[in-house]
């Protein structure tokens, strides 16, 4: 039976858990929220996540039930970014993680919880290590075909996406152009001409950029320092977010601002992401 942590028990796991290998944050100070908050497979919230932060949603469910990862993914719906707030819009989402969307609804609630960056990856011996916001543009709105005026050789060819994904939305949000056009199954790894998108958290942590080689971007290389500073130019949010009217006490509201808290922020922060901008 699975044990319950309130969520003052899951500020005292989190200090007592220092030398574990999956949850090992610095101590932190108690967090000021609703105290003795007990969550259990029947009350924690239906949290819906993008894909990209399956190992954040997972390690989240984790820590509130008192369980394994393996366990905790039950409990979890993880679908593209744009499914998941459409979800949240729809009531069937108590909770969300994921980035901005294409089309975010109305009469949600939202609050940056960590941050991220949309990055670019290449075929490795490419001979492209840096494109400017511009060159990147005129790639991704498919005005350019050859790698030749960038450095190197050959047809560009977009690594695509599935629908729906948040860093598609950040492509079109950020680089100006619609990824509507190239979405669908990707390019083999062989392929030296190709050019792939995700976010920094995809490639660091789910291995989205195995086998290819991340690329700066005007100059600047996507690191911790790089995003967590502001210095790279496409960064984006991790958001969390609940409905509007969720009750002050309800569980959802509850663990949405936990994941804004210092306990919180620690966690995440222990299980490889940057925090939120302050």
């Amino acid at each position: 039976m699975k044990r319950l942590i309130s969520l003052c028990a899951a500020t005292a796991l989190l200090i007592s858990l220092g030398g574990c290998a999956d949850f090992a944050p610095d101590p932190t100070p108690t967090q000021d929220t609703s105290p003795g908050f007990e969550y259990t497979a029947e009350n924690f919230p239906a949290l819906y996540a993008s894909a990209a932060y399956t190992p954040m949603a997972e390690a989240v469910a984790a820590i509130m039930l008192g369980t394994t990862r393996e366990e905790a993914a039950a409990e979890l719906s993880l679908v593209s970014t744009d499914g998941a707030w459409a979800a949240l819009d729809s009531g069937e989402a108590g909770l969300v993680i994921a980035p901005e969307g294409s089309d975010m609804p109305g009469g949600i609630e939202t609050a940056a919880i960590g941050r991220d960056a949309l990055v670019f990856f290449v075929g490795q011996g490419s001979g492209i290590d840096s494109l400017a916001v511009g060159e990147l543009e005129r790639i991704f709105s498919l005005r350019a075909d050859d790698w030749a005026p960038y450095g190197g050789e050959g047809a560009i060819s977009i690594l695509k996406r599935p629908a729906g994904s948040g860093s598609a939305a950040a492509v079109e949000r950020l680089i100006g152009s619609d990824p509507a056009g190239y979405t669908g199954e990707s390019a083999p790894l062989s392929h030296e001409g190709v050019i792939g998108y995700g976010l920094w958290s995809e490639c660091a942590l789910m291995g989205l950029a195995d086998g290819y080689e991340l690329i700066a971007v005007g100059g600047v290389e996507p690191t911790e320092e790089s995003i967590a500073s502001g210095e790279y130019p496409l960064c984006v949010d991790t958001l969390a977010g609940v409905a509007a009217d969720a009750a002050e006490d309800s569980p959802e509201r509850v663990l949405y601002l936990w994941l804004q808290g210092t306990v919180g922020q620690a966690f995440l922060s222990s299980q490889g992401y940057l925090e939120a901008e302050e």
